[in-house]
């Protein structure tokens, strides 16, 4: 069996258990994103998520790619990926969930939590079977060293198949510390490596224009054995927390991040025809590597006064990323069938030199917080960025880029009563926009920093039985990219998203926790190109419908409570000239989780089903260029806490 392929790590694995025995402290046993979700925007709590949104997708656009993300609330640029061996949960802080956040951006912030370490030891030892026949041992644990100094340590190893029947092993490992030399001082190591080894080429299917694909066969790798990912992403850094005289805090965070793909395919099948007919390309990239230097320092202070607290914030951030990409080659494999196995030894291609990027950003902002207890509260913020990107192609051309620009956000809530509040927020932001997909002509340029827009407005409402409601109206306007008559993806109109999002929240009935929301939402595009037909008004990907449901049941069993979960997506524009459009469509979850222990140990036991239906349902990548999702798959979880 694939789980077989985890004997590599296996070592590690059995050395770190040997430092299990400890107190009884529940750590991994009680996560539960229904139970710790406030809103439904999004979170995630070790391997569960629920909400609308996610890391990649906030209203339509995704935080990851704009660069938003956040660790413990500050700034961090992150080219690599975490590992939930590091981070505990993350949040989505967008509309009410952004109110009174420090210089919130465009598209969503994703705000990361490093797992706590406490003043016990506990060692939490995930085992889990799924999905689609793969393996995980998951250990975490938290030990004390002195009564200020306690540290957290992760390991864990796994086996993952996608839905195209590609699979991949993953290692995992992080360490980090939480150390108080004084009551007034907290300071956070830590460090973190993800390994991915022998990951195959995900097909690309790229239809011909005007076609949606017929459905494949999901779980049936048709990719040669030979086009596997190889990838390091590491993270570390250190934050720190500080009270000085006079009332001021001092919040700092110094962060290094690097994705280094040492192996890099891409399997194409384009012109892909309604009978399942295609020419098929495959692609290799030489050594591709991002690293990043990133880093924030806050000062801050809070006056009160009676039901009156002000607060002045004071922020510098930076990030410094080099970026090594391109030099990729390509061999044609002629006409086939998009079901047809490759089986043809690995050809020598012709790698070609890299472009080298180079990016230094500095912000530096002012902020102003009120808050006036039982009534409402206020905020603004101001910075200055200074964003430059010098360009150095094969050929020896360099390109420099300067934009400096100056940023704004503002934000206020009124309380109406104890149950109903206002709100509202403005906020101007200069984010990343990503790479062009691999379809393109310009397949993994870095593209342009783009200067977004975005505002909201709504009602917060606290129904009986505490049900809470959140509402309202959103805008977000960005540049849009697109390929050009030669296949080169850049910057074709500018794109808005506009529509209302709902969230609710709580208990309905006893034993019956709900997470539910919706997003009805216009996406369109505008510019020169759309007047003169060679785009679409509907921009590539985005639908018009998002609705979320999911929920735990607590069973007349002690322990036992049912888990359940539907995600609806209304139809998707699936070429920039709206030709074509996927279907919408709804995907079912459902599972048991049961609560017990073993001996005075805390356990927990999940099991769950997800596509119940086994829907296929295309993801638009890029225009005409479709990836399969997941079908049915089950998976079994044993978490106990020593």
């Amino acid at each position: 069996m694939r789980f077989l392929k985890l004997a590599p790590v296996r070592g590690v694995l059995a050395a770190c258990a040997l430092g299990a025995p400890g107190e009884a402290l529940a750590q991994r046993v009680n996560d539960n994103a229904v139970a710790g979700a406030e809103d439904a925007f999004g979170v995630s709590i070790g391997n569960e998520r629920v909400g609308l949104y996610s890391s990649s997708e906030v209203r339509g656009f995704s935080p990851i790619t704009a660069g938003n993300i956040r660790m413990e609330g500050l700034y961090m640029d992150r080219p690599a990926s975490f590992t939930d061996r590091l981070v505990e949960s993350n949040v989505v802080r967008v509309g009410l969930a952004a109110q009174n956040y420090l210089f919130p951006a465009p598209t969503g912030i994703v705000d990361y939590r490093i797992r706590p370490a406490g003043d016990r030891r506990v060692v939490s030892l995930v085992a889990g079977y799924g999905p689609m026949g793969g393996g995980r041992i998951e250990i975490d644990s938290q030990i004390p060293v002195t009564d200020r100094l306690s540290l957290v340590a992760g390991i864990a190893g796994f086996d993952d198949e996608f839905g195209s029947g590609a699979d991949a092993v993953y290692g995992s490992y992080a360490l980090a510390a939480r150390w108080r030399p004084t009551e007034k001082l907290l300071v956070l190591p830590f460090w973190s490596r993800v390994d991915t080894w022998d990951r195959e080429a995900t097909p690309l299917y790229v239809a011909a224009p005007g076609v949606l694909p017929a459905p494949v066969e999901r779980r049936r790798y048709a990719g040669p054995n030979w086009a596997d990912y190889r990838n390091i992403a590491t993270n570390s850094g250190v934050l720190s927390r500080a009270t000085l005289p006079g009332g001021f805090t001092l919040a700092a965070g110094l962060f290094r991040s690097v994705n280094d793909t040492r192996e890099n395919y891409a399997h194409v099948l384009s012109n892909v025809q309604t009978d399942g007919s295609a020419l098929r390309r495959i692609s290799r990239d030489p050594r591709q590597k991002l690293v990043s230097t990133s880093g924030e320092i806050r000062l801050s202070r809070t006056i009160v006064a009676g039901d009156w607290a002000h607060a002045l914030h004071a922020s510098l951030r930076g990030r410094q990323r080099d970026s090594l990409y391109g030099g990729g080659a390509s061999l044609s494999l002629g006409a086939t069938h998009v079901e047809d196995r490759v089986d043809i030894a690995e050809p020598a291609f012709a790698l070609g030199a890299r472009t080298r990027d180079e990016v230094e950003q500095w912000t530096g902002g002012l902020a102003y917080d009120l808050r006036w207890r039982g009534h409402g509260a206020m905020s603004v913020g101001l910075q200055r960025a200074d964003y430059r990107k010098t360009v150095l192609r094969p050929d020896g051309v360099r390109a420099v880029a300067h934009d400096p620009a100056w940023l704004y956000n503002a934000a206020a809530s009124w309380t109406l009563s104890r149950r109903l509040a206002l709100y509202g927020s403005v906020t101007r932001g200069l984010e990343e926009s990503g790479v062009a997909p691999d379809s393109a002509a310009n397949r993994t340029q870095a593209l342009p920093a783009i200067i977004t827009d975005q505002w909201d407005a709504g009602v917060r409402w606290v129904l009986p039985r505490n049900l809470r409601l959140v509402a309202g109206g959103f805008q977000v306007r960005k540049p849009y990219f697109a390929a050009d008559d030669a296949n080169v993806f850049r910057e074709m109109g500018s794109v808005r998203h506009r529509g209302v999002e709902v969230s609710l929240t709580g208990s309905p009935i006893e034993g019956l926790s709900v997470v539910a929301g919706a997003v009805l939402m216009r996406p369109r595009v505008t510019g020169a190109p759309v007047r003169e037909g060679r785009i679409g008004r509907e921009p590539v990907g985005q639908t018009a419908r998002v609705l979320t449901l999911s929920g735990t049941w607590a069973l007349p069993v002690e322990g036992l409570a049912l888990t359940f979960s539907a995600n609806n997506h209304g139809r998707r524009a699936a070429d920039q000239l709206n030709r074509t459009y996927t279907p919408a469509a709804t995907i079912f979850d459902a599972g048991l989780r049961y609560r017990f222990d073993i001996g005075d140990k805390p356990a927990l036991l999940r099991a769950q089903v997800t596509n119940l239906t086994d829907k296929f349902d295309w993801k638009v990548v890029a225009s005409n260029a479709f990836e399969v999702n997941a079908p049915r798959t089950a998976t079994l979880f044993l978490t106990v806490d020593f």
